[in-house]
């Protein structure tokens, strides 16, 4: 799909469907889509007297009208209450009509962004949502199916931004050139994730990234199972020993270089499928846990935007990546690891693996002397029963870094919401018999996790991300389908360009 920004005055011909938007109770026509003949003023009033169309929130109307001067046919769009539009609300906007528009099978569309955009956002910010949220809604894991390729003949081809200012069109399209990256570096982590575990071991994870870094012109180091047992990353080839799959440690890097700036680290829970090992999990709904890699795919996928972007700021990304398997070589519960920072684990439960191998990932993210070290993963169904698919849970030791998260995930329409680490916290991952323990006493579980990784940060400032609740929806959103959904990426390179 191509986007572009348009002046008005620029348009040669009718486009396939004209977006326009109107906030709850208003019925006036815009102005920008020209006179009206009488007869389809009438039309309009008459919709609007019936009340078919009535400006509220998510609501949608579509007409083919294709005696109208200014389009062959229009959406109009509800934006709900002015006081409470906003961005996020617009990028749901672009992602429902863009929907639409594919089941209409409309090559083309042309968004009226004067009365669509939010009063208080930027002509940049317009553009760059509308070309991340049309990318997003119209992505489609699909490639296991056959005929899908046929589908792609009925895909939206192209989508305007129709303004009136030359400036607004210039900094419109520098937004969209900006989004569009967002956009397929999101899909990208999408794709990853949903790819079935027999077509995602961690072999072929460090081969996508590999790929990735080529494309981005990142550097990529790869540390095989040998490698791994010399670093004695005791947490990664614990987990890892119950399959045939060798575990695999991804290194990414951007190639900017400043001494005299230390790199941000960001970390990716990369568990390719997880089965629970010998604490199996219930067969209902195991299939999804192919996308218990989802924080080392949004790690992959953001240091590959960072390096497209060409950000000014040293990235580093590490994946530690394995399966969890029950075989007759297992872990087992009791089982006692050293992480490769010295401390031991006592494992009570197999299926808590994802610290485990975040333990030795944030171990090794600590020695390359961050300036923030940052970590994302499918961490704990107790942060999915905490916020649902709205909320990232985010922990950690430093008021900046929280804050600037925090930010990021307004900006960019993935929201944190902090969730504490007091010291009380920590009595529930105390061992009997190991440093520490893998699970707590079955309360507060997405915070023990958090607490969990604290002790393996050697305090540089720190952040969790517990993306269990965004990482895959159970249905559509506006402008996200159900499946992965490449939670995180939007929300990190919010936060690394903000940096710079």
């Amino acid at each position: 799909m191509k986007s572009s920004a348009v002046l008005r005055d620029e348009i040669k011909k009718k486009p396939g469907a004209l977006v326009l938007g109107f906030f709850e109770g208003e019925r006036e026509i815009p102005a920008s889509i020209g006179k009206l003949d009488a007869a389809h003023q009438d039309f309009f009033d008459g919709l609007f007297r019936a009340k078919r169309f009535e400006g509220k929130d998510k609501q949608i109307f579509f007409s083919f009208l294709p005696a109208l001067k200014s389009a062959q046919s229009v959406f109009l769009a509800g934006l709900g209450k002015k006081d409470q539009y906003t961005l996020e609300k617009f990028r749901g906007v672009v992602g429902r009509v863009v929907k639409q528009a594919a089941a209409h099978h409309l090559a083309a569309l042309s968004f009226d962004v004067k009365s669509l955009a939010p009063q208080k956002a930027s002509s940049h910010d317009i553009g760059r949502a509308v070309s991340e949220a049309s990318l997003l809604a119209s992505f489609r894991f699909d490639k296991y199916k056959t005929g899908a390729a046929q589908k792609a003949d009925h895909d939206l081809k192209n989508l305007d931004l129709v303004c009136d200012e030359l400036l607004e069109k210039k900094e419109m399209q520098a937004g969209i050139k900006f989004g569009r990256l967002v956009g397929e570096a999101v899909n990208l982590a999408r794709t990853l994730s949903s790819e079935p575990a027999n077509q995602m071991t961690p072999e072929i994870l460090a081969a996508r990234a590999r790929e990735a870094a080529e494309d981005a012109g990142l550097i990529c180091q790869v540390l095989d199972r040998d490698e791994i047992k010399e670093l004695k990353m005791g947490g990664l080839l614990g987990v890892a020993q119950g399959s045939s799959e060798p575990p695999k440690f991804i290194i990414l890097e951007t190639p900017y270089e400043n001494p005299s700036q230390k790199p941000v680290v960001l970390v990716g829970k990369g568990i390719t499928f997880d089965s629970g090992g010998i604490s199996l999990k219930p067969p209902e709904g195991m299939e999804k846990m192919k996308y218990d890699m989802s924080g080392a795919a949004s790690v992959i996928a953001t240091v590959w935007l960072a390096g497209k972007l060409k950000l000014p700021v040293k990235v580093i990304g590490l994946a530690p990546t394995c399966e969890n398997l029950p075989s007759e070589k297992p872990q087992r519960p009791g089982d006692i690891v050293t992480i490769s920072n010295g401390k031991t684990v006592e494992v009570i439960n197999t299926d808590a693996e994802g610290r485990l191998i975040l333990a030795d990932g944030l171990s090794y993210g600590v020695n390359l002397k961050p300036r923030y070290l940052i970590d994302i993963a499918t961490l704990t169904g107790s942060c999915r029963a905490t916020f649902g698919e709205y909320a990232i849970g985010v922990m950690g030791t430093n008021r900046n870094l929280l804050d600037s998260l925090r930010e990021a995930g307004e900006k960019s329409g993935e929201r944190t919401w902090e969730l504490p680490l007091w010291d009380e916290y920590k009595d529930h991952v105390r061992s009997d018999f190991a440093d520490l323990k893998n699970v707590g006493k079955g309360l507060a579980g997405a915070i023990i996790g958090g607490k969990f990784l604290e002790e393996f940060t050697g305090g540089v400032p720190w952040a969790h991300l517990d993306i269990a609740s965004t990482g895959w929806f159970e249905e559509h959103h506006a402008y996200l389908a159900k499946g992965a959904t490449g939670a995180g990426v939007r929300l990190l390179i919010q936060f690394l360009k903000d940096l710079t």
